[in-house]
């Protein structure tokens, strides 16, 4: 499914702050409680205070921050309607991405949070107790084929091919579950790919073209769903 969005200018510039980042999600059609922006505006501000530390991301301007990383982790909860599978299992989460923001907005979602460095790990867990979320666990450690820890769904941005991780999650994800893909517009080889190497246990069911509001970065969310 393509979605065809108008690009519209972007939002007026505010100084770094609550405020500029309320007008971002505000003006990307994502409305969110003030709760939530304020639980947002802190993983901010500590992502900020500790990347240094930790070695989480390669952005530091304030826009492209909450365009690249907070509103890009949204979006997938908005384009499935906020209904997201639970468990669900962010595979290669980093600094909690997309898995935080995906709690903050969908907060009945029981969420994991697979990471393999340490550092980030202990970053995880300082930002889950400081943003005081419940019903989120963290894995340290990567995702191998031999988890089998029971999930209804697992999502993933990283750029490992679809066919790779759809390998990695056959013990864990039940029958039924989803298998949700953040990628690129340049997917279609490896969404065949991943159909072919899987034909019995793997469908696609969803497919969305869409961009980042107010960018010109295209992105594709492929959903993959189990079959046994």
């Amino acid at each position: 499914m393509r979605l065809h969005q108008r690009r519209s200018p972007s939002p007026k510039r505010l100084p770094p702050g609550l405020p500029a980042l309320k007008l971002w999600f505000e003006r990307s059609s994502l409305p969110l409680t003030e709760k939530q922006y304020q639980k947002l505006w802190q993983y901010h501000s500590l992502l900020r205070e500790k990347n240094a530390e930790y070695d989480l991301t390669r952005l530091y301007q304030f826009d492209n921050m909450v365009q690249k990383h907070y509103i890009d982790s949204v979006l997938p909860a908005s384009l499935l309607g906020r209904r997201l599978p639970s468990p669900l299992l962010d595979i290669g989460t980093g600094a909690g991405l997309p898995g935080i923001p995906l709690k903050i907005v969908c907060p009945d979602t029981h969420m994991i949070l697979s990471e393999g460095r340490h550092r980030r790990v202990r970053f995880l867990q300082e930002a889950v107790e400081t943003l005081g979320l419940k019903g989120i666990e963290i894995h340290e450690g990567k995702i191998y084929a031999s988890y089998d820890r029971p999930v209804q769904g697992v999502i993933t941005r990283a750029v490992e091919a679809i066919g790779s991780t759809l390998a990695r999650v056959r013990r864990c994800l039940a029958p039924g579950g989803r298998a949700i893909f953040m990628k690129g517009p340049h997917c279609d080889t490896e969404i065949h790919e991943g159909l072919a190497r899987f034909p019995g246990d793997y469908t696609l069911v969803q497919d969305f073209s869409y961009a980042i509001p107010h960018s010109p970065h295209r992105r594709r969310l492929v959903v993959f769903e189990r079959l046994i």
